[in-house]
């Protein structure tokens, strides 16, 4: 598709890989399509000005080339308009969560390929409202001590436990987690209370560079999937972390796992919220899944 529909690149220069060699001649390839811009907006709310001008102008691709923040200024500012534009992704973040989610290569080489070559396909995009926001995320969203966990992982951690370190995070750190007292509606079913840690609200499988908390997880199934790590006894914890390296996870006692189209949370003390990385407040919350909102490229 790259090179045969008017194209509009949303260049972040401060995403984590934009400097390298390997983007630089990217970049310098790019330059050279025919019927594109290459922008590099200043914050996330000019990326969505941008996007959504580059809409209005005929624009037919939009490519997030950055992290996960780049991709969902795209996400929020095409969810704003009514025209049938499609995503691409270039990932140059840290972390590229939804690319890997979508199958995507993260070396940009091949992933540019993926632009030329790849395959329309729908994106599910779940809408958030908080007191203070109103917007959508493709990914995930988070809630509780998952700063707690990230600050304890070290590079020998994420490479002896992949996946696992949340969990093994909170081994480390048990002792001096909040607890949050949580009241949970799911669809049109009653509110469920619950004591948690954490709490994961995904529309793909993998956060936090590739860690997966929803394992099932599918970015086209019209479904939340809402993982909540409850409270308990640190040796509950602890066989929590052996039933994540042994089995589905989903299934301990400690994890409360529901698919739904429309979640509201409320939670005392309140949990502070990031989507697709970013902070969007606090609870309450309302979630609703918007089924094939989006069409994205896919290999």
């Amino acid at each position: 598709m790259l090179g045969n529909a008017p194209s509009v690149v949303i260049w972040n220069p401060s995403a984590g890989t934009s400097e390298t060699p390997e983007a630089v001649a990217l970049r310098r390839e790019l330059e050279l399509v025919p019927d594109l811009q290459i922008r590099e907006p200043g914050t996330w709310e000019q990326s969505v000005e941008v996007v959504a001008d580059a809409v209005q102008s005929g624009c037919q691709l939009i490519i997030s080339a950055g992290g996960d923040g780049t991709v969902n200024a795209c996400v929020n500012a095409l969810m704003k308009v009514d025209a049938p534009v499609i995503l691409g992704v270039l990932p140059l973040g840290t972390g590229n969560d939804l690319a890997r989610n979508l199958g995507l290569p993260l070396d940009l080489q091949s992933a540019s390929q993926v632009l030329r070559t790849g395959t329309p396909h729908s994106l599910d995009v779940i809408h958030l409202q908080t007191d203070s926001c109103s917007r959508w995320y493709a990914n995930m969203l988070t809630g509780g001590n998952t700063g707690r966990y990230l600050e304890q992982m070290t590079d020998d951690v994420k490479q002896q436990w992949g996946p696992f370190c949340y969990l093994r995070g909170v081994v480390d750190v048990v002792g001096d987690l909040q607890r949050y007292h949580v009241e949970v509606c799911c669809d049109d079913g009653p509110p469920q209370q619950v004591d948690v840690l954490n709490v994961f609200a995904a529309n793909g499988p993998n956060t936090g560079a590739g860690l997966t908390v929803s394992p099932h997880a599918k970015l086209d199934d019209g479904l939340i999937d809402l993982v909540i790590v409850r409270d308990g006894a640190p040796i509950e914890i602890a066989d929590l972390t052996a039933t994540y390296l042994l089995a589905d996870f989903l299934e301990h006692d400690l994890v409360w796992f529901q698919r739904a189209k429309k979640i509201k949370i409320t939670a005392s003390p309140p949990l502070e919220l990031t989507a697709d990385g970013d902070s969007v407040g606090a609870t309450p919350i309302s979630l609703t899944c918007q089924r094939s909102a989006l069409m994205v490229l896919r290999p």
